[in-house]
């Protein structure tokens, strides 16, 4: 499982907005996925579901990273979008830095293999320290779509 096939182009943002907390900045995200696959009229439950899987542990990985994710009903498919934040954010992270870069997943409940592993491609790629400083460092969604497109070239 590649990059490129977890996220697509149109799903990756560069934000440069600051926001006042991980709960807006995952209420912001999920709309920009709900959106993109016409399930907007379930944002609240979704949101509740991701909220409380976050509340029982932070998906900040550490690095910068957080990969929040949670399963649903309602999507059926795997659906994600990342996102690099020019301004960091506090998420109660393991290593308990800000994170500025966030890959939301959404996936239906009745496919945990892919669940797992979705998240170690994802967890695999961002340890590629050059990758993850490239993406870091990136100040345009075009620097950010193009350094995804770099990784899985070189895959």
């Amino acid at each position: 499982m590649e990059l490129k096939d977890i996220i697509p182009p149109d799903r990756i943002f560069y934000i440069e907005r600051s926001f006042k907390s991980k709960e807006e900045l995952l209420s912001h995200l999920l709309e920009q996925l709900l959106k993109k696959d016409g399930l907007e009229a379930h944002k609240d439950q979704v949101l509740k579901v991701l909220l409380e899987r976050e509340s029982s542990m932070s998906t900040g990985i550490g690095q910068g990273i957080a990969i929040p994710h949670c399963s649903t009903d309602f999507e059926k498919d795997l659906s994600a979008v990342l996102a690099v934040l020019k301004k960091p954010i506090e998420f109660q992270a393991v290593d308990e830095q800000p994170v500025q870069i966030v890959i939301l997943l959404v996936l239906p409940k009745d496919r945990f293999e892919k669940h797992i592993k979705t998240l170690a491609a994802i967890a695999r790629q961002f340890n590629d320290s050059v990758f993850r400083k490239k993406v870091a460092g990136a100040a345009s969604v075009d620097e950010v779509q193009a350094a995804v497109a770099a990784a899985t070239a070189s895959a």
